[in-house]
């Protein structure tokens, strides 16, 4: 019997009220990407939610996992889906309404098929067997320490990425799929927060007393 060339694997996801179930399918190797990225956006989100402390790692870096929206799915829990565009453009960050459990972080229309999932809501082993151990660093001149020495990744390679998966969703539209949005209409599940000017000044300040205070414990 010819073994399968690129089994797949499963990691199992809920939010931490149970509100939301799902699971992420990736074949092995895995063909997605870890990244963690310490820009202050990422940083705005988890204070939004109030889930720094769970978010965010020593040097206030957010650790996800890109990859094809088609590869996540959910089993339950779409109603309780929420998002927020926390500066007013055209990447949307997903959490539970209920308990605030970060999701993932996509772009407002299922014409590029790219989530980059958030991976603080998953069991740090289980991820590392399905999804590798390999990851790079962006934006971080926002972080919080010594990052002279990790690895980074290059914007031109993160932008070149997304448009190979654009292509490919073209030729291939199933790729487009995605639990977060409807598929007869390509529309968001949930209506998208916009953050007022002085929501996300107060936030800002709260991250900046944060990144303080990791710098001092470090």
């Amino acid at each position: 019997m010819t073994p399968t060339a690129n089994p797949s694997q499963t990691l199992d996801f809920q939010c931490q009220c149970g509100a939301i179930k799902g699971a992420v399918t990736e074949s092995t190797p895995p063909t997605g990407r870890r990244l963690v990225c310490h820009c202050n956006d990422c940083q705005a989100f988890a204070h939004y939610l109030g889930k720094e402390k769970r978010m965010l790692d020593d040097h206030a870096g957010t650790h996800v996992y890109q990859m094809d929206s088609a590869k996540f799915t959910l089993s339950q829990g779409q109603d309780k889906l929420a998002c927020v565009t926390v500066t007013g453009g055209p990447l949307l960050r997903w959490y539970c309404n209920d308990c605030q459990t970060p999701i993932a972080n996509t772009l407002s229309s299922t014409r590029f098929a790219f989530l980059s999932l958030i991976l603080s809501a998953f069991d740090a082993g289980k991820t590392d067997a399905v999804l590798g151990r390999e990851v790079e660093h962006v934006a971080i001149a926002s972080g919080v320490g010594d990052l002279g020495q990790v690895r980074t990744a290059s914007m031109p390679g993160m932008l070149w990425n997304l448009l190979v998966r654009t292509i490919k969703a073209r030729f291939n539209p199933e790729l487009k799929k995605s639990p977060l949005f409807d598929d007869a209409t390509g529309e968001p599940l949930a209506v998208p927060i916009k953050l007022e000017p002085a929501q996300r000044l107060a936030i800002d300040e709260k991250a900046d007393i944060y990144r303080e205070v990791l710098g001092e414990a470090g």
